[in-house]
């Protein structure tokens, strides 16, 4: 029997890195966050804003996220999400 697994976000690692890096290489984010409700979208980093516990970032469909609502990101999810 196979055990599912899931990755997660290594210890020192942050979601911000993450999308620093997808930003620059302007490569497409798949994203998990929770607003009142999980909700998943995708696209390019456009805009990218560090802002002490406010930091955030905009995709080319013009959605807002904010970094501390990031439950994953291209399948890394956080350490501490446990609804999957």
């Amino acid at each position: 029997m196979k055990e599912d697994v899931r990755e997660t976000l290594p210890v020192k690692a942050s979601f911000f890195d993450m999308i620093k890096s997808l930003h620059q290489k302007q490569e497409t984010v798949h994203v998990l966050y929770d607003e009142n409700g999980i909700t998943r979208t995708n696209g390019i980093v456009t805009q990218l804003c560090e802002e002490d516990d406010h930091s955030y970032f905009v995709l080319d469909n013009g959605t807002q996220v904010y970094i501390n609502t990031l439950v994953a990101v291209n399948g890394i999810f956080a350490a501490d999400y446990s609804e999957c």
